[in-house]
């Protein structure tokens, strides 16, 4: 049996492929039938051989939203006819941008009856990540069930406020009553404005380095700032952060690399959903000695949790989906969606695709 896949090429550009329908060589793997395909900018950057731990391959898609098609022998949770959402492991065959995609049940949650499809492809990796960088590195709180206490302040920046993976750190913040959240954005202002309290502050990162840094200072009124997401990793971004963090302080950045700009002062880490599924650290072939924390303990147990809390929480309207916009042609609008990512076209909305849009795909 054979499948439709996208490729994508080093330079975006994208060719559709028909390629044997993946076979699931795990216990604990799943088949999923994909509805719609989320899309991410490391999904250009992957294939360009431009991301530090991750080996670049052709389908490199990994948000999933589609119907259980068969399951391991190990799974449990999931059934034949499921509607979920799912993010691949990154690296690994079988990604989204195809008709069908293999998942690990650990990173995979039901999305129920009430949510498009459309919408649960804007979770996965956003919903991960923010997680990974809140509680598995930055180690705000413990978790969710440790909400801050109504009286203690806690501020957070969130740098990139508006993407999805900072709009995602922006909401589970709130799901642990962590404030002030002092949220960096550009375009996409007013839809961070709709996230936060009135006691939360948005700057404006167009503004230049200098505003951003005297903005956060204060929007601080004196306080210490222990905690920094930096969802843009980009720009810049780590450096004005270093400039107002206080020793000892934790900034996590969303894209690996060397950071000589960051002071030994302020404990760096790095959020990477592929610490879901191996420690990176321990690659042996690779020096990361002066990239900061790669990873974190027990990421299986970390996906088990997260995904299992992830799907009741967009069921429940607890965690709201990201604002998305279909682009049309199925898998031959990945190309489209992607070259607008890697142009910045984009602004607090992400890319989709529906599969069955793709010109040739039998009905």
């Amino acid at each position: 049996m054979t499948m439709k896949e996208a490729h994508v090429h080093p330079d975006t550009s994208v060719t559709i492929a028909d390629v044997p329908i993946p076979e699931i060589t795990h216990p604990s793997q799943i088949l999923i039938k994909v509805i719609v395909s989320g899309t991410n900018p490391k999904d250009w950057k992957l294939p360009a051989g431009m991301l530090k731990t991750i080996p670049p391959l052709p389908n490199s898609g990994d948000d999933i939203a589609g119907i259980v098609e068969a399951v391991g022998s190990d799974v449990f949770d999931f059934h034949v006819g499921d509607r979920v959402a799912a993010l691949h492991e990154l690296g690994t065959a079988g990604g989204s941008f195809a008709e069908y995609a293999l998942a690990w049940d650990r990173s995979t949650f039901h999305i129920g009856k009430d949510v498009s499809f459309e919408a649960a492809a804007t979770v996965p990796m956003g919903a991960f990540m923010a997680a990974i960088g809140l509680f598995g590195m930055l180690e705000i709180t413990p978790g969710p069930w440790a909400p801050v206490p109504d009286h203690i302040e806690r501020p957070l920046v969130i740098y990139g406020a508006a993407g999805t993976v900072g709009a995602y750190a922006v909401k589970l913040a709130k799901l642990v009553n962590i404030h002030p959240l002092i949220c960096v954005a550009g375009h996409g202002e007013s839809f961070v404005r709709s996230l936060i309290d009135e006691t939360d502050t948005i700057i404006d990162y167009r503004k230049g380095d200098d505003h951003i840094i005297d903005e956060i200072r204060n929007a601080l009124h004196g306080r210490k700032l222990e905690y920094a997401f930096d969802a843009t990793s980009a720009h810049g971004s780590f450096t004005n952060l270093s400039k107002v963090l206080a020793d000892g302080g934790k900034l996590s950045l969303v894209l690996v690399d060397k950071r000589p700009e960051i002071p030994s002062r302020i404990q760096q880490s790095n959020t990477m959903a592929g610490s879901l599924w191996r420690n990176i650290s321990n690659d042996t072939d690779k020096d990361y000695s002066d990239f900061g924390q790669l990873d974190f303990a027990r990421g299986k147990e970390f996906a088990i949790m997260f995904s299992r809390l992830i799907g009741c929480w967009v069921r429940e309207g607890q965690l709201k989906p990201h604002p998305y916009e279909v682009v049309e042609g199925g898998l031959a609008g990945v190309e489209t969606a992607l070259k607008a990512l890697k142009d910045g076209k984009n602004s607090a909305m992400k890319y989709v695709v529906r599969i069955a849009d793709t010109p040739g795909l039998e009905k």
